[in-house]
């Protein structure tokens, strides 16, 4: 079995965006560790400002919502930090709401409203 590709990195506006593909579609533990340069650039951006894109993404493990609060406290603790999701998919959306983290992350529909967003504070 062929390892997924690590995740596209991208820049919208003054927007970092990572951004896992088709064969990340299931972010549960056993593949969180491609999400890793998440974690590295909560910590080192100029701008601290970071969206996982999650367009490819159809199911989330209780570990992926772990790993999201964590970068929602590493960058929300920098300087003018801010941590979002855009795009997630029905069952994402309903798994953080669930875990009542709709009322922590901030979500978008696209990463250009986050951008958007973001510009106006």
């Amino acid at each position: 079995m062929n390892s997924p590709a690590s995740p596209e990195v991208l820049v919208v506006g003054s927007v970092t965006v990572v951004r896992p593909g088709p064969d990340l579609s299931n972010l549960y533990e056993n593949v969180l560790d491609h999400l890793n340069v998440a974690t590295e650039l909560a910590t080192t951006l100029a701008d601290p400002k970071l969206v996982i894109d999650m367009q490819h993404v159809r199911f989330i493990g209780s570990a992926f919502l772990g790993r999201m609060i964590s970068l929602h406290r590493t960058l929300t603790a920098r300087d003018g930090g801010r941590f979002a999701l855009c795009c997630p998919s029905t069952f994402c959306r309903a798994a953080i709401g669930v875990a009542k983290l709709d009322t922590v992350l901030e979500i978008f529909d696209s990463v250009e409203q986050a951008d958007a967003a973001w510009a106006q504070s």
